[in-house]
């Protein structure tokens, strides 16, 4: 499934978001791991398991979508042994949306080295409870002024 070689964590993720604003089933499809290890969660969707749903998930999102505007930037990054754990920002909209146009995810990235180079082996997305608006936190939901946990 995987034909790219991807050297480190961040060539990896650069490759996922090009994918992901290029609607490209196939380069998506190069940055996963091919197994069952791999898994996805979709903001608002349900936890998807091995390689063969998350890729028909990224199928079903790209089939007659325009390519979107996609844009990102790493949070913090860990690794460990063969691991690499990002929280990136994402910010996705229409085409050539500005920036006030484009709806702010929360993800954590995971990749994993393997004999074939750096994997994704987990996409975990979502809609944050508070929006980032000029500077300042403000309640996108009067539930979000609530602790969770």
């Amino acid at each position: 499934m995987s034909d790219s070689s991807f050297e480190s964590p961040e060539a990896a993720e650069e490759a996922f978001y090009r994918a992901f604003a290029a609607t490209d089933l196939g380069a998506m499809a190069r940055i996963w791991h091919s197994g069952d290890e791999s898994r996805c969660i979709h903001p608002g969707g349900d936890l998807l398991t091995g390689a063969t749903a998350v890729l028909e998930s990224w199928r079903q999102i790209f089939a007659g979508a325009a390519a979107p505007t996609v844009r990102h930037r790493l949070l913090h990054s860990t690794a460990a042994a063969h691991l690499s754990i990002h929280l990136v920002e994402e910010r996705i909209g229409r085409a050539n949306a500005d920036v006030e146009g484009l709806t702010r995810v929360i993800a954590t990235n995971v990749y994993r080295e393997t004999a074939n180079g750096w994997r994704m082996v987990l996409h975990h997305a979502t809609l944050p409870l508070e929006e980032e608006r000029k500077g300042h936190l403000a309640a996108s939901r009067k539930e979000a002024t609530r602790r969770l946990h």
